[in-house]
């Protein structure tokens, strides 16, 4: 055990730390996290005309096709158009950490990002297509994004840029220093798109994504997911930089399910944030929602007090006061549940998808993560089917716990009947004197 942790800790911890302090990966996790509000609301405008019951509910929705229709407007203008608020926040956020102007890197990559579009003409009038404005561009807008705040961060070290007069507001002199830079930028886009014919968008919509999304579906991403998360736990480490990596992923897949639920179609992809967060972190990271169960009946004085502490915020998803109080982190005594237990829901909650068990999860992006994972689960799916799910995954999060917690148990009630002996013989010491 003590050389398996001896490698984690020099070996696998230094690249991941460095990792997760990178500056892109940064920019493009919070340029997404700042999405989450407006997906989760067209989400849930989404899920309120398909809801499956009642019948007669079911009935009316069918019966008002210009309501539905008003309904799912809000969902078109989030998700149907996400890449271009991805892109400018990851633009906006990029440009911040190089200390420029983050509203100017914002807007830089979203014009960048449009350069890779095309106008069409009919009849009607000229329109500009939809199809990559919503999760199929959101790796071109990742990759634009870069570059436009990129171009400028060299064209500002190298002094290359419009300089005006001191005497100048200093908002209107910022944006006259960006017209080079962003020149730049959007004809290095606009020449290898519309004059060499290498269309970016289809690309990576053909290619890449669809690569991406089948191995995001496989048994292997979220077993590697789940399998370094819980290592970066156990050694102190926040494992947002996991999510950074996954989160595209998950939402071109998130973005395919509600389309599907949407034209009555299938629901295939498991891929998506749900799986991880509302099926196996119930409780939070590692499942310990069942541990701080255990602990609010313990025979430990500090296990009980800690536990009910913490029942409330592990209700709603948040087990810092598991991971750095009990402590989980750097404890061998709840290593090996704490990984382990996880891997095992990985493989109980793919085969329920797989095997259509449990419905696919129409609905992904409005289970958000704090919402109790029993609740989350039927919003995701629109199922009980769902819950059911969560409640068989937290007995077997209960069964794998319950040995080494009983163990650990022991350790500190021994410990506290000696610092109790202890303080009694000190005390009757002090009497005696």
């Amino acid at each position: 055990m003590d050389n398996v942790m001896n490698f984690v800790e020099n070996k696998l911890m230094p690249p991941m730390l460095k990792l997760s302090n990178q500056r892109h990966l940064n920019a493009v996790r919070d340029g997404l996290i700042a999405t989450i509000p407006i997906t989760v609301i067209g989400s849930m405008f989404l899920l309120i005309p398909y809801i499956p019951w009642p019948q007669s509910y079911v009935e009316f929705m069918g019966n008002n096709p210009d309501l539905v229709s008003k309904l799912i407007l809000p969902f078109n203008m989030s998700m149907g158009l996400l890449s271009v608020y991805a892109t400018f926040g990851i633009g906006a956020r990029l440009a911040k950490s190089y200390k420029m102007d983050s509203l100017t890197g914002g807007v830089a990559a979203l014009f960048t990002f449009m350069t890779t579009l095309s106008f069409t003409t009919l009849e009607q009038g000229t329109f500009l297509s939809t199809k990559y404005l919503g999760g199929e561009g959101m790796f071109s807008g990742i990759i634009t994004a870069i570059l436009a705040v990129e171009v400028m961060r060299l064209c500002k070290k190298h002094r290359i840029g419009i300089r005006l007069p001191e005497q100048v507001p200093t908002n209107v002199s910022s944006s006259f220093e960006v017209i080079i830079p962003v020149f730049f930028s959007m004809t290095i886009v606009w020449i290898i798109v519309h004059l060499i014919g290498f269309d970016l968008n289809a690309l990576i919509s053909d290619l890449v994504t669809p690569l991406l999304s089948v191995s995001s579906n496989s048994i292997a991403a979220p077993l590697i997911y789940v399998g370094l998360t819980c290592v970066m736990w156990l050694f102190g480490i926040h494992p947002q930089i996991l999510a950074t990596v996954m989160l595209p992923i998950w939402l071109v897949n998130s973005e395919a399910n509600m389309a599907a639920a949407q034209a009555g179609q299938a629901v295939t992809n498991i891929g998506v944030q749900p799986f991880i967060f509302t099926f196996l972190w119930i409780g939070g990271g590692g499942g310990t929602l069942a541990l701080c169960l255990l602990m609010c009946f313990s025979k430990s004085k500090f296990l009980k007090k800690l536990g009910r502490l913490s029942i409330i915020p592990g209700f709603f998803n948040i087990n810092e006061p598991l991971l750095f109080g009990l402590p989980i982190v750097l404890n061998p005594a709840l290593a090996i549940p704490f990984a382990i237990a996880p891997l095992v829901n990985t493989f109980i909650t793919y085969f329920a998808f797989t095997s259509g068990i449990v419905p696919g999860m129409a609905y992904p992006l409005a289970a958000v993560w704090t919402v109790p994972s029993v609740f989350a689960a039927v919003i995701a799916t629109a199922s009980i089917r769902g819950a059911v799910l969560v409640v068989v995954n937290f007995f077997v999060y209960l069964g794998i716990y319950y040995p080494f917690f009983k163990a650990y148990e022991r350790k500190l009630v021994t410990q506290e009947g000696e610092e109790s002996k202890n303080e009694i013989d000190l005390t009757q010491a002090v009497i005696e004197e």
